[in-house]
This record gives C-alpha cells, sequence and structure tokens, in this order.
C-alpha cells in the first residue's frame, strides 16, 4: 500500500530514530496490516455462505469477457443517456434565460412607451393653444403625435 508523502516522511523518521513517537508507531503497525490479508472464521463463512446462495459465483474467462461486454454496454448507454440529459437540462437553463432576458426587455420597453405617452401629454399640454390652432409650424409634432398615439395606445392601457 502506497504511503502519503507525510506518513512517509514519518515512517523514515521513525525508521533512523529521528521521531520515536507511540503514534508514529502505531501508524506504522497500521501501514503494515493494510498490506497484510487476514481472514476470520466468521469472514470465510460469511464467503462461503454467499457462494452457497449464489450471491456470489465463478465464471470462466469468456463468462467474464462476456460479462464485461455487457457491463462496457451498458456503461456506455448510461454515459448516451447522462449527455442526453445534461443537453435537455442546457436546453431548459438556457431557454429559462432567455424568457428572463425577454421579460426583462418587455418590461423595459413598457417604460419606455409609458415615458414616451408622459411626454405627448406634456407636449399637448404645453402646445394646447397652438395645436387647438393648427398652427403650420406645429403641423410635424401634431402628425407624430397622432402617429405615436395611434400606434401604441393600446400597447400603453
Amino acid at each position: 500500500m502506497a504511503l502519503s508523502p507525510f506518513l512517509e516522511n514519518l515512517k523514515k523518521s521513525v525508521d533512523t530514530g529521528d521521531f520515536n513517537s507511540e503514534a508514529a508507531k502505531k501508524i506504522i503497525e497500521v501501514d503494515k496490516l493494510a498490506d497484510e490479508r487476514k481472514s476470520t472464521r466468521a469472514l470465510d463463512f460469511a464467503f462461503d455462505a454467499a457462494i452457497k446462495e449464489g450471491a456470489i459465483k465463478s465464471v470462466t474467462e469468456e463468462e467474464a469477457a462476456a460479462l464485461n461486454v455487457d457491463y462496457e454496454k451498458k456503461m456506455l448507454e448510461i454515459k448516451e443517456k447522462d449527455a442526453e440529459n445534461k443537453r435537455i437540462a442546457d436546453l431548459i437553463d438556457a431557454a429559462e434565460k432567455q424568457t428572463a432576458t425577454l421579460i426583462e426587455i418587455e418590461d423595459m420597453v413598457q417604460l419606455s412607451i409609458n415615458d414616451m405617452m408622459g411626454f405627448i401629454v406634456d407636449l399637448e399640454t404645453n402646445f394646447s393653444k397652438e395645436i387647438q390652432e393648427n398652427n403650420p409650424i406645429f403641423t410635424d409634432l401634431t402628425q407624430q403625435i397622432a402617429k405615436i398615439k395611434s400606434k401604441y395606445s393600446s400597447i400603453n392601457n
């Protein structure tokens, strides 16, 4: 079993006598135990029972190869489904973001229309006399006001 750099350095320190604590000695013991296969009667009994019950079965190399092929096929199917699910999730995310952006734009446009209609009311108030008298100086302004009111009045209500 490979040791981490820290444990490796600690082990070297203990082996050379540079570091001699009980904790370090225990770490070395645990490392040695991890490398050894231990067997107990209970473990052997459980293993044998699992074999008899069919939970564990021996297979030939050919059967193992076939099982491996089946496993690889299933893994490929899972990866493909996962990729498809990710694609769908990405589409859903994109649609939600675009919908939110569209709503924001719609709100900004509505506010701009409201501002423009308010400006028209101010113009009509400030130049009411000239507009009512059909002053030729205000003909273009009067026509543009009528055009805008016609175009945006249904949106503004």
